[in-house]
């Protein structure tokens, strides 16, 4: 009798051990990604770490320029860097990998000359990793950084 309960109690315990380590893997995962955003003074830049690979960011980024009828004016597979515009403004993205599954995305947004376009283009940083986090299935948070060389 009392060897058949410890047979039981060994898968008992590792389905607790089981139910308790996807519990934590839960929790770390309904963490949002933290975007760091700031304005220097030549660009507006928003930048994260990304839990997805280099390759489906950067192709996330891709087939988003190609949908929303932006011109691709410099894309290089290899760096996974792309650089688009709209015939007003220019944003960059880059893609850099940081291990498997996780990546650096950087997105840098000139200021433009024009008054009336310095609200839409302050916004074209956020936007994109915007399209991209949502693209990905991410969720993030904004930090604002304080405007940096003013």
């Amino acid at each position: 009798m009392v060897n058949r309960m410890q047979d039981m109690s060994r898968p008992v315990g590792m389905l607790l051990i089981s139910v308790m380590a996807l519990s934590v893997l839960g929790c770390i995962a309904a963490i949002p990604v933290a975007v760091i955003y700031y304005k220097d003074k030549q660009k507006y830049v928003a930048t994260a770490e990304l839990p997805a690979p280099a390759e489906k960011v950067y192709a996330a980024a891709v087939s988003l320029a190609e949908e929303k009828e932006l011109k691709i004016v410099k894309q290089d597979a290899e760096k996974r860097l792309i650089e688009v515009t709209d015939g007003k403004q220019i944003a960059s993205l880059s893609a850099k990998p940081l291990g498997a599954d996780k990546t650096e995305i950087a997105v840098v947004a000139d200021i433009p000359e024009s008054k009336e376009r310095k609200e839409e283009q302050k916004e074209l940083a956020m936007r994109v990793i915007d399209k991209v986090c949502e693209r990905l299935g991410i969720t993030y948070t904004i930090t604002t950084k304080s405007e940096k060389g003013d």
